[in-house]
Order: C-alpha cells, then sequence, then structure tokens
C-alpha cells in the first residue's frame, strides 16, 4: 500500500538557497536592532561626562535580541547593523577602531551562547556576558592609542574608571535586555 502523505517543504525565497522566509526576516530584524541601537547613541549625545553611558540602551537591545534569537551568530549580526550605522558620515561617530570593537562584542557574546549555553540564559549570566563585552570598548581604544598615539578624551585619565564606567552601564543595559527578553519568552509560551 503506497502512502498518500506527501512530505512538505518549507518555503524559500529562493531554489538554488533553500532559506526560509521567516530567517531572513529575523536576519533582517536583528540588522535593524543593532542599527537603531547606533542610531540612539548618535541622537542622544549629552555631555554627561560618564563613557559608557550608551551602554544602557547598547546591551538592551542587542542582548534582548539575542536571548530571543534562535540563530547562533544572532549578536554578530547585530553588530553589524550597528557597524552600517557609524559608517554613516551624518551620525557623527569618528573612532576608526568602533567596527572592530563591535565585531568583538558580538563575537565574544555569541561564543558565550554556544559555549555556556545553559548558564548565559540565566539573566544575571547574561548581564555578565553583556558588562565584559561593552567593556571591550576602553581595552581596544587603549590599545589603539598606545600603539597610533590616537587621542580620546575618555582616556585622558587613564583606562580603569572607563573600563569601570563601561562594563557598568553594559552590565546594566544587559540586565534590562535578559530580563524583558526573558519576561517576553515567559509571557508568549504561556498555556
Amino acid at each position: 500500500m503506497k502512502s498518500t502523505h506527501t512530505s512538505s517543504q518549507t518555503r524559500s525565497i529562493s531554489k538554488a538557497f533553500p532559506i526560509s522566509f521567516g530567517i531572513v526576516a529575523q536576519i533582517t530584524l536583528l540588522f535593524l536592532v543593532g542599527f537603531f541601537a547606533t542610531w540612539l547613541h548618535a541622537r542622544f549625545r549629552f555631555p554627561l561626562h560618564l563613557p559608557g553611558r550608551h551602554g544602557l540602551e547598547f546591551m538592551l537591545l542587542v542582548i534582548g535580541a539575542r536571548y530571543l534569537s534562535g540563530i547562533k551568530l544572532s549578536s554578530s549580526i547585530s553588530v553589524t547593523g550597528a557597524i552600517a550605522a557609524s559608517l554613516i558620515p551624518g551620525l557623527g561617530f569618528t573612532d576608526p577602531v568602533i567596527p572592530f570593537i563591535y565585531l568583538a562584542m558580538g563575537a565574544l557574546i555569541d561564543f558565550s551562547w554556544a559555549k555556556f549555553g545553559k548558564w548565559v540564559v540565566w539573566v544575571p549570566i547574561a548581564a555578565l556576558v553583556g558588562g565584559l563585552a561593552y567593556s571591550l570598548i576602553p581595552l581596544f581604544r587603549g590599545l589603539f592609542s598606545l600603539v597610533t598615539g590616537y587621542y580620546y578624551n575618555s582616556l585622558s585619565g587613564g583606562v580603569f574608571y572607563p573600563w569601570f564606567t563601561h562594563f557598568a552601564f553594559g552590565f546594566v543595559g544587559a540586565v534590562a535586555g535578559a530580563g524583558v527578553a526573558s519576561g517576553l519568552k515567559k509571557l508568549f509560551t504561556r498555556k
């Protein structure tokens, strides 16, 4: 007796590359999250003299998107959007190493999620990863400044204070991002 059931194929946007529309939409949204995080940074430049304060919104969005996404390289996709926004001349980004810093942050978050998956979904560990990732900014800048002589105002008093404030703001932003994402997951998975 022959089976009357046929296997259904997933809808694809291309016959050559069978990627579902849902994956393409998710990648696009992740890219836009990073773009929006950097756009927020450009729009809200108040002279508060607190290095790393934009870690609040940046890590909220990037860690929240990472927490909700099932794509393995979702943070790298998000920071690619951030890199694209930082390269727009009108937004006022002049740091020559910011694309490399964003790549390192995305790689650190994705590596942590892949290596410590069971632990990173716990909000305090996700916050620690977010704080460490955002604190790469003054470390990269300090190294770049040491090698090339490029001057950063935020490093005029040394690297420790900017590292600490970047870590603290990144940590708090990651707590918020993971907490909101965790709450959204619980809300939408209730039976």
